[in-house]
């Protein structure tokens, strides 16, 4: 192992221990290089036919992702080179981490769905969502902090989106006041303590982690789900995902919600298409949850893949 991993916290280094016994040593190894760049088609602006021909034209080396029509891992030029192409500027794709684009791949939007998009900025979720359903269904696409919520605007304007959905400033954990039991599907990307992006050569990426910051995170993290939760409706979907490994911020966020609106919601199985996962934890400390956590799946960082945390709730 490279001594390098001792930069991070000893604290976080102990608890992914516990939480990943056997692969140890892999998931601290994935925190020493950045993620090969991924990124997927937009289909507003165009087919995917029409945009295999314009990589190739461009001599734009990549691999399609198996398990996603018109998801790519970039392997040259760079991700600031490809940046430059008129048709990249054009919102023809967007970069977007695989983990996340196999959470909207989970949620399975579909044309005619009212759906909720949570914490959208910056947009990548979002705008995935419209693409999958060829801009037909009717999304709420909700962002409280301004900076990150003219962020979102922007890339909407670029993927030629705006005009698709209904964009909301404002408080999240709120938003079920105005819209009770009002959706299909509700995406709940939570913010997060980001631990899987923790990069040893960017100090800052780790360097205000703490059992404090997890547990404040907790704490948004359990309003925002209630209000989801409430504003979905009988028979509904909710996507709720990270990108940490604190059981704090996953199974312990889930089994609470469980426990709060029991028996009007329960937790569907999470089949995913890849092998880099595994069952949700069902205990943790001295803390035993719900069996049912073993429906939810931990996604294991690799060269192209963060770390993330899925759990699809159903309501009654």
């Amino acid at each position: 192992m490279d001594r390098l991993i001792y930069k991070l916290p000893s604290e976080f280094r102990e608890r992914i221990k516990e939480i990943y016994p056997h692969k140890y040593f892999s998931i601290l190894n994935s925190f020493l290089t950045p993620k090969l760049p991924t990124f997927r088609i937009n289909k507003i602006k165009v087919s995917y036919e029409r945009l295999i021909r314009e990589l190739k034209k461009q001599n734009i080396k990549f691999k399609e992702v198996n398990w996603y029509r018109g998801g790519f891992i970039l392997i040259k030029p760079s991700q600031r080179e490809f940046e430059g192409k008129i048709f990249y500027q054009e919102g023809w794709v967007y970069f977007q981490n695989l983990s996340s684009i196999l959470a909207v791949w989970v949620l399975s939007p579909e044309p005619g769905d009212e759906i909720l998009d949570l914490c959208s900025a910056p947009g990548g979720k979002t705008t995935q969502i419209i693409s999958d359903t060829q801009g037909k269904a009717e999304v709420l696409a909700v962002e409280k902090i301004k900076p990150r919520y003219y962020k979102l605007l922007a890339n909407l304007r670029r993927q030629a989106q705006e005009k698709l959905l209904k964009v909301y400033l404002g408080e999240g954990a709120l938003i079920y006041k105005k819209y009770p039991q009002y959706f299909d599907k509700v995406l709940l990307d939570a913010p997060c303590s980001s631990e899987a992006n923790f990069l040893i050569s960017n100090r800052k990426t780790f360097s205000y982690w703490s059992y404090r910051k997890i547990k404040e995170a907790q704490h948004k993290q359990k309003r925002l789900l209630f209000s989801g939760i409430n504003s979905l409706k009988k028979g509904g979907l909710l996507l709720y995902s990270t990108c940490t490994f604190s059981p704090e911020e996953n199974e312990e966020v889930v089994n609470w919600a469980l426990e709060k609106f029991k028996p009007e919601v329960y937790l569907e199985e999470i089949n995913l298409p890849i092998s880099n996962c595994q069952n949700g934890l069902t205990k943790w400390g001295n803390k035993n949850f719900s069996q049912s956590l073993k429906f939810t799946k931990r996604i294991l960082p690799t060269e192209v893949m963060e770390g993330f945390f899925l759990a699809l709730f159903r309501k009654r």
